[in-house]
Parts: C-alpha cells; sequence; structure tokens
C-alpha cells in the first residue's frame, strides 16, 4: 500500500509540474506573442478622408513608387491607412501612405487585381473629359481662338494644351490634378476675308481679287513669287492651276465652272497665259523671286462659302524621282 501510495503521490507532482509549466507558457505566450491589434500600424479610421484597406497578407512599403525602389516596411491585411497622394504608372497603381509609426511611401496595387480597397471618400483615375462645341475650327485672319473645345473633371481642375505641327488637325491634350490624361483631336482651317489686295510674306504670295457685284463675278489674280532657286535639270515646264470650292462644312464642290485669262500679264511672270515657262526660262535655272501669275474668273453660287488658290508643278529632284510640287494659296472667304 505505501508503494502503491508513493507513486500516486509522484504522479500527482508530475502533473501539477506539467500544469504549472503550462501556465507559465501560456501567460509567456499571452505577454508576448506579437498581437494584431496591439502592434498595427494602421491609421484610426477617418471617413472625412480618402482611406484604403490593406486585402494582401503582406505589401512592402517603397520609398518611390517603383517596385525597385528601397522597402522601407511592410503593411498587412485588414489594416487602414489614409491617402496622402497615389500615382499611377503603366504597371501598378501606387499609394502614398504614412503609418502610425512614422514610416513614410508608397504601397503598390496591380492593375489585374486591387491588392486594396478604397472604403471612404475618393481615388480619381477619370480621366478629363475634352468636348467641342463645333465639329470643326476655323481662325480667320491669323487669329487662333479655342474657345470651343473645353475639359472637364468630375473631382478637380483641368488644363489644356495643344498641338498644332499637324497642318490639318489640332489635338488637344488634357490633364487633370492628379495627372490623369486624355487627348482629343479636331480639323482646322486658316480662312482669310475676301480683301482688295491680299499679301503673304511667308510664302511670298500676292493676290488681287475684284468682284462684280452685278454679275456676281469674282476675277482673282495671282502672284506666285518662287522662294528658291531650282535647277533647270529639276524644275517643272508647265504648271496647273489649283482651285478649290468648298460648302459651309468644308465639304469640297464640284462641277464649278472656272475661266483662265493670263492675256495680260505683267512683264516680270515666268509663265505665259497657259501657266508654261516663257522660251526664255525653259534653258536656265530658275532663280529665287522668279514670279509664277495666273488669273481667273468664277462666279459664286449659294453653297459655296469657301475657297482657296494654288497651282502644282512636277520637280524631279536629283533627277532620280518626280515630285509633285504644289504651291498653295491662303482659302477665303466667300461673301
Amino acid at each position: 500500500m505505501l508503494y502503491n501510495y508513493s507513486m500516486i503521490e509522484t504522479k500527482k507532482r508530475s502533473l501539477i509540474l506539467n500544469l504549472i509549466l503550462g501556465a507559465i507558457v501560456l501567460l509567456i505566450a499571452f505577454l508576448f506573442w506579437p498581437n494584431e491589434d496591439k502592434f498595427s500600424q494602421s491609421n484610426k479610421i477617418d471617413r472625412t478622408k480618402t482611406q484604403i484597406k490593406i486585402l494582401e497578407k503582406r505589401i512592402n512599403i517603397r520609398k518611390l513608387p517603383n517596385i525597385d525602389s528601397e522597402d522601407l516596411g511592410d503593411v498587412y491585411r485588414n489594416e487602414i491607412y489614409t491617402v496622402l497622394s497615389h500615382v499611377d504608372t503603366d504597371d501598378y497603381y501606387w499609394y502614398h501612405i504614412e503609418t502610425n509609426q512614422g514610416i513614410e511611401g508608397y504601397i503598390a496595387s496591380s492593375r489585374d487585381k486591387e491588392f486594396v480597397e478604397v472604403i471612404s471618400g475618393y481615388v480619381d483615375r477619370t480621366p478629363p473629359k475634352i468636348s467641342s462645341k463645333e465639329k470643326f475650327l476655323v481662325f480667320v485672319n491669323g487669329e487662333n481662338n479655342y474657345d470651343a473645345v473645353t475639359c472637364e473633371d468630375d473631382y478637380s481642375k483641368c488644363t489644356l494644351s495643344y498641338d498644332d505641327s499637324n497642318p490639318e488637325k489640332i489635338t488637344f491634350t488634357a490633364v487633370d490634378e492628379d495627372e490623369n490624361t486624355s487627348m482629343f483631336s479636331i480639323n482646322y482651317y486658316n480662312v482669310y476675308n475676301l480683301y482688295s489686295e491680299y499679301r503673304d510674306n511667308n510664302s511670298k504670295l500676292d493676290i488681287k481679287i475684284t468682284k462684280d457685284k452685278i454679275k456676281n463675278k469674282y476675277v482673282v489674280n495671282t502672284y506666285y513669287t518662287i522662294n528658291k532657286s531650282i535647277n533647270k535639270h529639276n524644275k517643272s515646264i508647265s504648271y496647273n492651276p489649283i482651285i478649290d470650292f468648298y460648302d459651309e462644312n468644308f465639304n469640297k464642290l464640284e462641277d464649278i465652272f472656272v475661266r483662265y485669262s493670263n492675256d495680260d500679264l505683267p512683264g516680270y511672270c515666268i509663265n505665259d497665259e497657259n501657266l508654261s515657262l516663257k522660251p526664255e526660262y525653259v534653258l536656265n535655272d530658275l532663280l529665287s523671286k522668279s514670279t509664277l501669275c495666273m488669273s481667273f474668273t468664277f462666279e459664286k453660287t449659294d453653297e459655296m462659302k469657301y475657297v482657296s488658290f494654288g497651282f502644282n508643278g512636277v520637280e524631279n529632284y536629283d533627277n532620280n524621282y518626280n515630285l509633285l510640287a504644289s504651291y498653295y494659296s491662303k482659302t477665303f472667304i466667300l461673301n
């Protein structure tokens, strides 16, 4: 009996010791095991600000909005952060945040799958809207006016810039305060009022226009001064007149009768009444400041709104290929 009692006591003491050791381990784990709430880096929830909730288990905090930038730390699932700003790149959305421990940097979200959720406020990724009151732009007498084209954004201001390097279209670019961008192209036309005399120093063009008010006919005399010398082997021997008529929507009008009459040309013109070079100019180089002349008459119809004048010839540069050389005047508003 003494032996059995001793064994029972030994087992009892061992069990008690194990219970005490287990309690100590649990106490240590309770006191020192990482607690998600205790060590959370979350900002406080503030519905008046733009805030995000982390959806992924862990996301790196980068010093700059670049995956190769310095790693400053991490954020964790279900944490809340206030968005200080955001940057959108080709591959990622970047949120600029600061943890409650003072770590400030950028966290990324994929374009294919969001790693975070916007829980309050907004993140503006909507590009500005560009609109035009007109189907095309018309600039009169060289005065450019872009008032018809405007941009608007739902959340911030937008600014417009333009590129008019294309001779037919102007391309507008709108950028809002979050650097969202949109583009818009529109046709444009430079037109001029029909003066009795018109001179364009840049293209060396003189135009003299008279109108017979009774017969509603226009007589146009054009003088094109060549601004460069043309080698005799390259020059065109004859030229073709170009006259285009348009309605108010700049649709080209066909079958308009035009009468050409170069019977009374000034002596300095290098061409005859058929727009062919005079014999004395055929065998020689054409020097700069040489002048081509053309005179024509047309009758205005009700649908005519604009007319442009010009001529062309074939110039064989370097004796290798033929180049259609067009010499256009400006486009005019028919009154």
